[in-house]
């Protein structure tokens, strides 16, 4: 075809139409005569076609019978365009339905960019004037490209240019508006459609409670629902679905139920979307009962099960371990005439590997591929990984071997997870095989796998192999970027190599590589960990000027290194700081900030912090109950210690081990034998074992010249030390 390309047809969004472009454009096989023999006529559209055949001259037409031949464009879209070229070149007034078919031609064609401009340009040089439907195609096809921007602007000049929007229209836009999650817009466009005096329709409400739904607004979802029911709109199986959705996914399957039973009696039966919803929501909310009924119920109806259902059902009962079931439904779902796909193989694979089973996944892998199903990814990953899980490395080889061939794997999409779960497990001698295996093959390791395999190297504790394998991947061209610093610079640190860490820190920024929050938040740590506490405050103060962002975790690593590091008066300074700044602060940095305060012997100070917990939006941890707990002791103050005791279990927050224990030995510390007796009746009420530091205590404290050998019996006898016990 002989058209012009579309920046020849419009050079530029906005800039006036060239029709003259437009006149050469011709139909398919078009002759000087404008004639087309027979055997061109199937490629041009089908009312076209006839006049060729005929040896119609097109040129001597008159206008209405010109009109009454508009070219469908189902499959050749680009067809409209020659037509309307050829009209054009006749000098032919449009009339605004041929006007409207060409803007569709247009859009169908996918050059959307040209539709708007002419609607927005051409219509005086073509004499038309736009109606609503002209609008309509063209917003519609900018939103199937993707243009939500473009399509709101020509919604809003339409009605600027007087062209008012029907129900379709405003539709479409709270549709992709929606789809946005712009729900507060979507909400004044439908506004803006009642105040117009244009009723919304079962589709419009449908669309709003989806983007409520969608975004996790099921409140907005319901609201939608009962408006639409008080002002006489019946919902359709496709609202009932998605409102039932709505409520699944927040977990109010209950409220769903109703909905599903209703469905009935008001002549909407459920169907297999319906099911498909329900039987999520039972499975997210861990209702198996309901799950296994409502299936059923689901075959006594009639209603046919498809892959999505039976997925849903294989998965819920693999991923809780009843495998048993799990493989019984994969059976009823062949003979129900459905055949398993790839997810219903993986699903019944994945968790054979996690559970140990490799001969049973691998008998459903050698099933799938008789059944003339063809292995994914996904599959070859899961298997992949459950033989290095469990060891069969030369399995784990061969499968990837046939992955490679199979031409499903030449990224670290694939390799990554094999070599990061074996550096995770402590596997790296492994991982360095696989790693080595995998370049054998053919396959180009990129950064991510080289970074994996130094993290593995690091967690042991071997930075210099993590360095040997950091100089692999410079000689394969190579270059570490923020994350292989990271891990190396974590690595130094663990070990205590800071000196090291240092200099790797000062090298990154030499090579252009911007250190990043979580690279200060490792050296920083590094360094308050080894006691440098001048370079740590050096390195936070360039921190801050260099204008990195300061998190939280951040904030948490200086003021907790500054008190191990006895500047608990620099602590509080800076805590006191970033309070006037508001500063974001969580629970962590105020059970330091308590500590820190009861260290320092400011203890009104630290009831006043803990007061101001629930003050701020957070909530005391067991940790933050521990410390005033611990800390009121050594303070003598018994009385207050209790209380907080009552506190805790009034909040819900239910005592540990290590507060129990911790809380004990504090007590017999100072001689408090009697309330001591009563936190270790709790441990015992509670089923918590006694730590090891705890019985030694009681040992030295009650066994013989210990101070309150004398005190023995107030112990429950389980803890009286034997030879306590045998002096009785």
């Amino acid at each position: 075809m002989g058209r012009p390309n579309d920046e020849a047809v419009f050079p530029g969004e906005g800039l006036h139409v060239d029709f003259g472009s437009w006149k050469n454009v011709g139909i398919p096989g078009e002759n000087p005569r404008n004639q087309m023999s027979p055997k061109e006529f199937p490629q041009v559209p089908e009312l076209f076609a006839p006049l060729c055949f005929l040896r119609l001259d097109i040129t001597k037409m008159d206008r209405a019978a010109f009109f009454d031949l508009q070219p469908p464009s189902q499959g050749r879209p680009d067809l409209v365009v020659a037509f309307f070229g050829r009209l054009i070149r006749l000098g032919l007034r449009l009339e605004v339905i041929s006007f409207s078919n060409l803007l569709k031609g247009l859009c169908q064609a996918k050059r959307t960019n040209e539709a708007v401009a002419l609607l927005l340009h051409g219509t005086p040089e073509l004499d038309c004037v736009p109606n609503v439907f002209s609008y309509s195609i063209v917003i519609n096809g900018c939103f199937k490209e993707g243009e939500v921007d473009k399509a709101c602007n020509l919604f809003h000049g339409m009605i600027q240019l007087g062209v008012q929007p029907n129900v379709a229209i405003y539709t479409s836009i709270i549709d992709a508006l929606s789809k946005c999650r712009a729900m507060d817009k979507a909400e004044v466009v439908l506004q803006q459609m009642v105040d117009q005096g244009i009723e919304p329709n079962i589709r419009t409400y449908t669309t709003l409670i989806h983007g409520y739904s969608a975004s996790g607004q099921w409140k907005a979802a319901v609201r939608v629902f009962k408006e639409m029911a008080s002002v006489g709109v019946l919902p359709n199986a496709v609202t009932l679905n998605s409102f039932m959705d709505s409520l699944c996914k927040h977990r109010r399957t209950k409220e769903a139920r109703v909905i599903f039973d209703s469905m009935a009696a008001k002549g909407q039966k459920p169907d297999v979307v319906s099911y498909s919803t329900m039987l999520s929501g039972y499975v997210k909310e861990g209702c198996f009962d309901d799950m296994t009924c409502l299936f059923n119920s689901m075959l006594q109806n009639g209603v046919v099960p498809n892959h999505r259902i039976f997925n849903i059902l294989i998965n819920a009962y693999a991923k809780r371990g009843l495998m048993d079931a799990a493989m019984h439904m994969f059976e009823v779902m062949r003979q129900q005439g459905v055949n398993p796909d790839v997810f219903s193989y993986q699903i019944v694979m994945d968790s054979l590997c996690k559970m140990g089973r490799m001969d049973a996944a691998l008998d459903k892998f050698n099933q799938m591929v008789n059944q003339g199903v063809s292995p994914d990814i996904v599959v070859y990953r899961c298997l992949v990984l459950g033989s290095c899980s469990h060891g069969d490395f030369e399995k784990a080889k061969e499968l990837i071997s046939e992955a490679v061939n199979r031409g499903l794997c030449s990224n670290s999409v694939f390799f990554y997870p094999v070599i990061n779960d074996l550096c995770k497990e402590g596997k790296v001698k492994e991982a360095q095989d696989m790693f080595d295996f995998i370049v054998g093959i053919g396959q180009r390791p990129d950064v991510i796998m080289y970074n994996s395999l130094m993290d593995g190297y690091c967690l042991v504790g071997k930075v210099e192999e993590a360095l040997r394998v950091l100089d692999a991947m410079k000689s394969a061209g190579l270059q570490p970027d923020a994350f292989t610093y990271g891990i190396l610079l974590n690595g130094y640190c663990k070990i205590g190599k800071i000196a090291d860490g240092l200099s790797l820190f000062r090298e990154m920024s030499l090579n252009g590589v911007k250190p990043t929050t979580i690279m200060y938040n490792i050296i920083l740590h590094g360094l308050f960990f080894s006691g440098r506490t001048v370079s740590a405050k050096e390195i936070f103060h360039t921190m801050n000027e260099s204008g990195i962002p300061v998190g939280v975790d951040t904030y948490n690593i200086v003021l907790s290194g500054l008190c191990k590091n006895n500047c608990t008066d620099e602590a509080i300074e800076l805590f006191k700081k970033l309070r006037a700044m508001n500063v974001k602060i969580n629970v962590i940095i105020l059970n330091t900030m308590i500590s820190a305060m009861f260290k320092t012997r400011r203890i009104e100070e630290a009831k006043d912090l803990f007061a101001t917990i629930s003050a701020i939006g957070l909530v005391p941890s067991v940790v933050t109950y521990s410390v005033m707990m611990t800390n009121f002791i050594k303070e003598g103050l018994l009385a207050e210690a209790d209380d907080m005791f009552l506190a805790m279990e009034k909040a819900s927050c239910a005592p540990n081990s290590s507060l129990l224990n911790q809380v004990v030995r504090a007590l017999l510390e100072k001689g408090a034998v009697v309330k001591a007796a009563t936190y270790l009746a709790k441990l015992d009420a509670k089923q918590l074992s006694v730590e090891a530091s705890t019985i030694s205590l009681i040992v030295s404290l009650f066994s013989g010249e210990g101070k309150l050998r004398e005190h023995v019996e107030l112990l429950p006898v389980k803890y009286q030390p034997p030879e306590s016990s045998a002096d009785n």
